[in-house]
């Protein structure tokens, strides 16, 4: 099959790669129809850390990867939801399926649980096919129910940001601050109105994704050293309770933790440098809440699949540009520059 395959950093490849087999009876075989590109591939991508992976010139060949949608085209024995011929989409990790946490539903806390496309432990699924295993508790039936764009976003990004803003404290009425607009961030906006938001503050540096959040309702703020100021200035003097960061850049997590007020609640989901550090003095001071972590995906579905098919939450200006699965090593390029206004990317495979 081909692929786009890791091999090192800034150095992504298309080129053929081996057919994937069934790992587990629990697994199936994909024939991938649409995949994307998520920020934190570009972790990878820059030769960066991972949790426990590193990656830099001499790291394992692997098909990357973790945003997919496909063509379910072969079942093992002991798969019982999906059956060849069904058209899903799948989340961005997985467990084994067979151990405590994976039959309590909590797969994320399985000692085999990993990210598809990170690593050669599970291949990624930007490839004209890919395994997956655990199918059951990993894949969504969608046969035409949702466009290919929401199932793309159901991988992990809007899940991400459900799972992120879920966490943030927020009331109805209350007011929220997003910082970093990224595919997530810009998703949150959607969705913070959903849960009862009155006003969401979205704060990024880059103009043209801070546009894309004012579309979706957001009052749109670049950084500055003012900037809890003009806050509370435009909340009539509250401020926020909760803050949202969907970054996990170190200039994004400080202006998080300034903006938030006494109290409230701080939830980050963005990616961090192994060295990011939170003043814990400081956050005793203030009684703050800080919460973080990795969602599971599926776990979000029942929530966000009714909002996403009844058009409350739409995702428009989230997906700018699209490639073939061969021009990926451009795609990769593109989407790391922050080049021509592009936001997320989607990728045709067949």
């Amino acid at each position: 099959m081909k692929a786009l395959v890791f091999h090192g950093p800034r150095d992504i490849r298309y080129e053929t790669f081996e057919d994937p087999e069934l790992v587990s009876p629990n697994s199936v075989i994909l024939k991938v129809r649409k995949c994307s590109i998520c920020g934190s591939d570009l972790h990878m991508y820059h030769g960066d850390n991972i949790g426990d992976d590193n990656y830099h010139d001499g790291s394992p060949h692997f098909c990357t990867g973790h945003e997919f949608i496909g063509e379910v085209v072969e079942v093992g024995a002991e798969v019982r939801t999906f059956r060849v011929g069904d058209q899903v989409l799948s989340e961005g990790s997985t467990g084994c399926g067979k151990c405590v946490y994976c039959r309590t539903l909590d797969p994320a806390k399985c000692r085999q649980n990993t990210a598809f496309g990170i690593g050669p432990k599970l291949q990624g699924g930007q490839a004209e096919y890919v395994c997956v295993p655990n199918a059951d508790r990993s894949l969504l039936k969608t046969n035409g129910d949702i466009s290919d764009e929401h199932a793309i976003l159901l991988t992990d990004a809007l899940a991400t940001a459900y799972f992120g803003i879920s966490r943030a404290g927020l009331q109805p009425g209350g007011n929220l601050a997003v910082i970093g607009l990224g595919p997530i961030g810009i998703l949150s906006v959607e969705i913070a109105y959903a849960l009862g938001a009155s006003t969401v503050f979205a704060i990024d540096p880059i103009e043209s994704r801070r546009k894309v959040a004012e579309q979706a309702g957001a009052i749109a703020l670049e950084p500055s050293s003012d900037l809890k100021q003009i806050v509370k200035d435009r909340s009539g003097g509250v401020g926020v309770q909760s803050v949202f960061e969907a970054s996990g850049a170190s200039p994004a997590i400080k202006t998080a933790f300034d903006l938030v007020g006494y109290g409230g609640t701080l939830s980050c989901i963005g990616l961090p440098r192994p060295d990011a550090q939170l003043a814990l003095y400081k956050m005793v001071q203030r009684n703050l809440t800080v919460r973080a972590g990795l969602t599971c995906v599926h776990e979000t579905w029942e929530t966000l699949l009714p909002l996403v098919q009844s058009g409350r939450i739409k995702g428009r200006g989230v997906f700018t540009h699209s490639f073939d699965l061969s021009e990926g090593a451009e795609a990769y390029r593109l989407f790391d520059s922050r080049e021509d206004n592009v936001v997320k990317i989607m990728i045709d495979v067949a």
